[in-house]
């Protein structure tokens, strides 16, 4: 981890992620909450997977392998995508950046050498290069209300990317650096992507000129209940290699009116022609525990859905899952009962995603 020893001079707790290890926390779960709800948070997210496309025809090859349209993708500008199986299950989500010569995707950590096998597997006669970034390229996150006005005391407002993915070069700590408009946590916010060698230098920048705006380092737990009151659901947790990606709600991804890739003819069958079982959706439980991954949700002794991630809700103050649910019993509202791994019983109630007092972030049909 490039900032390795930066996280520990703050007496950061850290943990494995995708081979790296990362901040869990900076000891005030919290403080750093509340820090990207009312301030800003500054996360090191340099784990996540990056994977730099190039060559003649890289535009065309990923055309036929990505779930959206990356052919109309402007230079300056991103798209949520996935890549399916032929069977239209997913292998991985991503966001696909367009630069003048050349597509960035950025994965879930870990995920950047599947993806990348899977690319050179596919690419046959293309004339398209893959290079794996994540080892050289890092990146810094910050969100929260007060995270434009910090970057505008770098690169000013009017050169600040202005929709959501949209992204610029930028100098910061005389470093080149791509700023990118992105929502992790509901919040708004921004993805920093530089050099691993001015890592430090931009983190230290940040945290310096920061210090007005209420900065604070916010480790992965803190992120966590973030995303899950945003309702974005996160690959590896709650989808894998068995989610069509219409269960988990993520239709931003998807482009209908594209050519082929693979996958698309399950997908477009489903749009046009019928439905899925199951979808994904949030649970918001009357009692004290958090309902763990795993935990199985009934309606009467119905088994209709399982958890695949949960929290305690600061917004709510309720403890909060996101998971899968039978589409007959999809109506917020619906009272269900959640089965821990232990055998205990919290009882809760079906909620659209992002939950009520969350913020949106997520397109839906």
């Amino acid at each position: 981890m490039p900032l390795h020893d930066v996280h520990e001079s703050l007496g950061a707790v850290l943990r494995e992620s995708g081979g790296w290890l990362v901040p869990e926390s900076y000891g005030d779960r919290p403080g750093e909450y509340e820090a990207v709800r009312n301030g800003v948070g500054i996360a090191d997210l340099s784990d996540r997977g990056k994977l730099r496309l190039g060559g003649k025809e890289h535009l065309k090859f990923l055309q036929g392998m990505l779930t959206n349209d990356v052919i109309k993708l402007e230079e300056g500008k991103g798209m949520y995508a996935a890549v399916l199986t032929v069977k239209g299950r997913m292998v991985s989500d991503m966001r696909a950046y367009r630069d003048r010569d050349s597509v960035l995707l950025d994965v879930e950590p870990g995920l950047n050498t599947k993806v990348g096998e899977l690319l050179k597997k596919f690419r046959l006669s293309y004339k398209a290069t893959i290079d794996d970034l994540t080892e050289s390229l890092g990146l810094i996150s910050i969100h929260g209300p007060r995270a434009t006005l910090l970057l505008e005391d770098f690169i000013g407002r009017e050169n600040l990317p202005v929709n959501d993915l949209d992204h610029v070069i930028a100098t910061l700590a005389g470093r080149e650096a791509t700023v990118i408009k992105i929502r992790r946590t509901g919040e708004e916010g921004y993805d920093i992507y530089a050099h691993t060698d001015g890592l430090a230098d931009v983190w230290g920048l940040l945290m310096e000129k920061g210090k007005e705006h209420g900065i604070n380092p916010v480790g992965r737990a803190a992120l966590e209940v973030l995303r899950i009151e945003s309702g974005i659901p996160v690959y590896g947790t709650d989808m894998d290699d068995d989610t069509i990606p219409i269960e988990a709600g993520i239709w931003d991804a998807l482009n209908f009116e594209k050519g082929c890739y693979v996958g698309q003819e399950v997908i477009a069958r489903i749009k046009w022609r019928g439905h899925v079982n199951r979808h994904l959706l949030g649970f918001i439980s009357d009692g004290d525990r958090v309902p763990e991954a795993g935990s199985e949700v009934f309606v009467g002794e119905k088994k209709i859905g399982r958890v695949t991630s949960g929290a305690f809700s600061p917004a709510l103050g309720k403890p909060i899952a996101l998971g899968y649910i039978r589409r007959e019993f999809k109506e917020p509202g619906t009272r269900v009962e959640i089965r821990l791994p232990d055998g205990s019983i919290e009882h809760a109630e079906v909620a659209p995603i992002p939950f009520p007092e969350g913020k949106a972030v997520q397109k839906t049909e």
